[in-house]
């Protein structure tokens, strides 16, 4: 095979599995943009429709760890195919529910499918790409973060010109869909392509060997056929749960802050509008950071220490934000997400690093349960924080608890050189890792 075809390949899984990241953050970012709405339209307190988000974000880690399972055993791209086609309907059911309890079903439900994307996608990249893995991470994060960064200006332009949260959802349901033909319809050397007769027993238990049989002799290869676990990636494990609470809970009250610190948004006639398009010009800044934590991971020669060097800058972000308003407080929002958003590439890069190929799509689908499923009990926290004593000590909170990332950060670099023996790796890690 020339090398080439070799970067033809990696390109598309490269921009495959990226687009499929778009999609899934902006599904899931649509809610911090809408439910001031959400709440006013159906009389809840910030309390009841975080619970709601709550749960839809816990099945969105939760799911994780089946979709891990199900991208080592029939291949990341099937699996990655119907997690697309599941959150585009999902999104378009949020869209023309009814009522609180069919809301709260269907976005439970778009949770559910987009927690696909992250063990299934990164293990499309981690087994797909043969070159330069932390720009393919990097690439991956900034199109992850562009579909946050989109998702408040959409709301806010949907509710601007049809008068509805809802179009929000119908809109990117559509395109979701668009995009699942897409994925659907190209060929990657090496994946199978999703079909039902794919999803018979027969076939797909003759493709499930297929991957697996490569996937263990390139793995015994990497990993000499040892069974072990890298102390570093239980610790890479601990810091995504607090970095999860981080990332759930900053993304999904940046808006209610923004309504509640800065002046004019509060004085406007749609503030919710204007605070959906100021959180995108503050996330666009968090698109430099995705691809500069992509772009490090290449470069430097202890990749472990740089999620410590993003905490150290972030605890004291998350202070300063509790704290200002009006200019101060956007200022600082920016430099908080230009810095925070590199910390996910970092992460993927590790994971991939201390995880064995056979295993990784389902190393990705712990990190992530951990990540979206675990940190998502942010948005009941802040919820409860923001009702009693406003949006602004949520922030101080995090700061908190960015201080403790930090020093499991430490941890991870220090730990690198340890593993826990073949006898202590059994039960769960022995299910995960071994061969």
């Amino acid at each position: 095979m020339t090398n080439q075809h070799h970067t033809d390949t990696d390109k598309q899984v490269i921009w495959l599995a990226s687009g499929s990241h778009f999609v899934t953050h902006l599904f899931m970012t649509l809610f911090s943009a809408v439910m001031g709405v959400i709440a006013g339209e159906n009389s809840m307190s910030f309390m009841a429709i975080g619970m709601i988000a709550n749960v839809g974000y816990f099945l969105y880690g939760l799911g994780g760890l089946p979709a891990g399972y199900l991208a080592d055993r029939f291949g990341a791209k099937q699996v990655l195919t119907v997690g697309v086609f599941g959150m585009s309907i999902s999104s378009l059911l949020v869209g023309i529910s009814l009522g609180t309890w069919t809301f709260a079903l269907a976005y439970a439900l778009l949770g559910l499918f987009c927690s696909i994307h992250h063990p299934a996608g990164l293990s499309f990249i981690a087994r797909g790409v043969g070159t330069r893995r932390g720009k393919a991470m990097g690439i991956h994060g900034v199109l992850g973060n562009l579909g946050m960064f989109l998702a408040p200006m959409t709301a806010g332009g949907c509710i601007w010109l049809f008068h509805s949260w809802r179009a929000a959802y119908v809109l990117c349901g559509v395109m979701g869909v668009a995009f699942a033909v897409v994925l659907h319809r190209t060929q990657v050397d090496g994946e199978l392509n999703l079909s039902f007769s794919a999803l018979s027993y027969g076939l797909q238990k003759k493709g499930a060997k297929t991957i697996a049989a490569a996937s263990e002799k390139a793995s015994a290869k990497k990993d000499g056929g040892d069974s072990f676990l890298p102390i570093a990636l239980l610790f890479l494990f601990l810091g995504s749960i607090l970095s999860g609470f981080i990332f759930r809970g900053s993304l999904t009250f940046l808006p209610s802050l923004f309504r509640q610190e800065i002046r004019w948004i509060t004085n406007h006639d749609q503030p919710v509008v204007m605070a959906g398009y100021l959180s995108t010009a503050v996330l666009f800044f968090g698109l430099i950071g995705a691809w500069f934590g992509g772009y490090i991971n290449d470069k430097i020669k202890y990749p472990e220490l740089y999620p410590a060097v993003i905490f150290s800058l972030v605890t004291p972000l998350f202070y300063l934000i509790s704290r200002y308003s009006d200019s101060k407080l956007i200022a600082v929002s920016c430099l908080f997400s230009l810095v925070y958003f590199s910390w996910q590439p970092c992460q993927n890069y590790l994971v991939a690093k201390y995880s064995k190929r056979s295993s990784q799509g389902m190393s990705f689908g712990i990190n992530f349960f951990l990540l979206f499923g675990v940190g998502s009990i942010a948005t009941s926290v802040g919820g409860y924080v923001t009702d009693l004593y406003g949006v602004d000590r949520f922030y101080a909170l995090m700061s908190v608890v960015a201080s403790v990332a930090l020093f499991v950060s430490l941890l991870v670099h220090f730990s690198k050189r340890y593993q826990m023996a073949k006898a202590m790796s059994r039960g769960i890690v022995g299910v995960l890792f071994r061969h």
